[in-house]
């Protein structure tokens, strides 16, 4: 059974887990064929697979991820959503289910940027590749043909750690589509050593972008 909480503030859901209840890739081979295994608008698979510091083959093991995380005593997903818009008009509707996308992976990224600035003892995965350096304006990953810039706080996903998030979820009986028709989730994962509330980090968080952005209005 997923406990599980819904916080209004972002919509964000959290679902406390079992170190048990991780399902882990049974290889780093598997990670990888994962990533090269072709899906929408990308018949080759994944474009960060090896151009990517935070992708496979790159990221943590599999083997490294789980002994990572058996250090640790809670274990939390988080999920964002964002219903498809049921618009007539293909167009329209395509790009509001692109922009909806990018805005919800924003969100979680940030608030897990967040949270990780403030508990670097917690183990956070992100909801998607690493995008430090575009975000800091350089024109990509330095991957593979220079080191990282961001060592020390680049963003690893759950998957490409080893860890079957989708597999994850069903197993608990979560509702999830694999191919979306309704609904766009991202989703991240949180190990800690105390039981957290995840509502006083919200609000938390609220109050921080507020404070920072009067400042920047300064």
């Amino acid at each position: 059974m997923l406990y599980s909480r819904k916080h209004s503030i972002m919509d964000i859901q959290t679902y406390q887990i079992r170190f048990d209840q991780i399902v882990f890739a049974a290889n780093d081979t598997e990670i990888c064929q994962n990533c090269q295994k072709p899906y929408k608008s990308h018949p080759k698979g994944c474009p960060n697979f090896q151009h990517n510091w935070s992708c496979p083959p790159h990221a943590p093991t599999v083997q490294e991820t789980r002994a990572t995380l058996k250090t640790y005593t809670y274990f939390w997903i988080l999920i964002i959503e964002y219903r498809i818009p049921k618009n007539k008009l293909k167009l329209i509707k395509k790009w509001k289910t692109k922009k909806g996308f990018a805005r919800i992976t924003k969100n979680l990224n940030d608030f897990l940027s967040y949270l990780q600035s403030n508990h670097r003892e917690w183990k956070i995965f992100y909801c998607s590749h690493c995008e430090l350096c575009e975000e800091k304006n350089y024109s990509g990953c330095t991957c593979p043909s220079a080191p990282c810039r961001y060592l020390d706080k680049i963003r690893i996903s759950p998957e490409a750690a080893g860890i079957q998030i989708f597999d994850t979820l069903l197993k608990l009986d979560h509702s999830i589509e694999k191919e979306p028709t309704s609904k766009l989730q991202r989703i991240g994962m949180c190990a800690t050593d105390e039981k957290i509330d995840f509502g006083n980090e919200i609000q938390n968080y609220k109050l921080y972008k507020s404070i920072l952005q009067k400042f920047n209005s300064l």
